[in-house]
């Protein structure tokens, strides 16, 4: 949870930019040309560059060519596995003097690494072909991460890309638009991230029984201001699991909870967020947790996207715990 003394102070909550809109991730029906059949898995090749392989010695040419922007491109990428072009837009290039000026800059450094063979966009667009270049979806290549460790030896090991379920892909991209929304949130206002985690960097291993597990969240975040420091962990609803298996999640939020290896190290066991897409989906997750949990501790918040600023400056309200 967090350390603050109350659950709301009565501060009246500052508006966001915009909302988060999770629904646009829905990409079952979102393919800009038709998917090749691709039986092997392998992703769909580059006609140009995307996957042609590179020699060692070509790859430190490129690198050589390479700036400090194009590196933190492609290393911002791969934390994220898939990334839009406007959200590398709203991640790295927000220096622009406006939007659509960061997004024609953000453009032309991905496609100087697309021409490298660093990186490839899907055959999905987010919206479709209508939606325009900031609907493209990035990853890095075999190449891309080869090229990374070149600088860096140590580096997680290097992931071979397969084409992504929609499901995952919808997930993958739902979880870096929150995290990319908690940046700018705190970008703007008073708190400073002192961590922000993805998977598998937030996931924390246990012992319940005998029985090693790990927990998965989706994000973890921690921010501190002049009187506080608060911690999270965040999960990303997207409506596609039953009740069940919620619960089944919290109750290795509360099994972690037990072994109290949170509250040794930070004093507090973080606040774990439920963000959800609607009203009726909060609803119905409040009363199968507070149902489930009933006089165990309060460790979940459940909330749509329009409750996230007012949660994380003001702590929200009681009606959100659970």
């Amino acid at each position: 949870m967090t350390n603050r003394q109350t659950c709301g102070d009565g501060k009246s909550p500052a508006k966001m930019p915009q909302n988060i809109d999770f629904s646009k991730f829905a990409v079952h029906d979102s393919f800009s040309i038709p998917a090749a059949d691709n039986s092997s898995g392998e992703a769909p090749p580059d006609s140009d560059t995307g996957e042609r392989r590179l020699s060692r010695r070509k790859l430190i040419e490129i690198d050589n060519r390479l700036s400090d922007r194009d590196h933190e491109v492609l290393m911002t990428i791969r934390k994220y596995r898939y990334l839009m072009t406007g959200q590398v837009e709203r991640l790295l290039f927000t220096e622009a003097v406006n939007n659509s000026a960061g997004l024609r800059a953000a453009s032309r450094n991905l496609k100087k690494l697309k021409d490298f063979g660093l990186i490839a966009c899907l055959a999905r667009r987010i919206g479709g072909v209508r939606a325009g270049s900031g609907s493209l979806i990035w990853y890095i290549t075999h190449a891309g991460e080869r090229l990374l460790r070149l600088r860096d030896q140590k580096a997680c090991p290097i992931r071979r890309h397969f084409e992504p379920s929609a499901y995952f892909l919808a997930h993958t991209l739902a979880v870096a638009e929150m995290a990319i929304r908690l940046t700018e949130l705190c970008r703007k206002y008073d708190p400073e991230i002192t961590a922000l985690e993805l998977e598998p960097e937030c996931w924390r291993e246990y012992s319940r029984g005998g029985v090693f597990r790990v927990l998965k969240p989706d994000l973890y975040l921690a921010t501190a201001n002049d009187e506080y420091e608060d911690y999270y962990f965040i999960e990303i609803d997207l409506d596609t699991e039953s009740p069940a298996k919620i619960i089944e999640k919290c109750g290795k939020y509360h099994d972690y909870y037990c072994t109290s290896t949170e509250q040794e190290e930070k004093g507090v066991f973080p606040l774990t967020i439920w963000l959800v897409p609607s009203k009726s989906r909060k609803e119905k997750l409040l009363a199968h947790i507070r149902e489930a949990f009933d006089k165990k501790p309060m460790l979940f918040a459940v909330i749509t996207e329009d409750e996230l600023e007012h949660l994380l400056l003001n702590d929200g309200e009681r009606g959100m715990l659970c």
